[in-house]
């Protein structure tokens, strides 16, 4: 499960509206690959897919 702090909520909402893209989701991602077997990554993404799991923090 990911949690998002308030303090990191309102930074999410704060680039999404510096870059004017407030339709985007930030995508939390686990890869295959690094040290541990696993590569993890976050970026704004606008594509949605049926499996996504989709949580709200604060206005994020």
């Amino acid at each position: 499960m990911i949690t998002l702090t308030d303090k990191a909520a309102v930074k999410v909402k704060q680039l999404l509206e510096s870059e004017n893209a407030t339709d985007l989701a930030l995508r939390v991602a686990v890869r295959p690959g690094g040290c541990s077997g696993y590569s993890y990554e976050m970026f704004f993404d606008g594509e949605f897919a049926a499996d996504d799991v989709v949580k709200t923090f604060g206005e994020v």
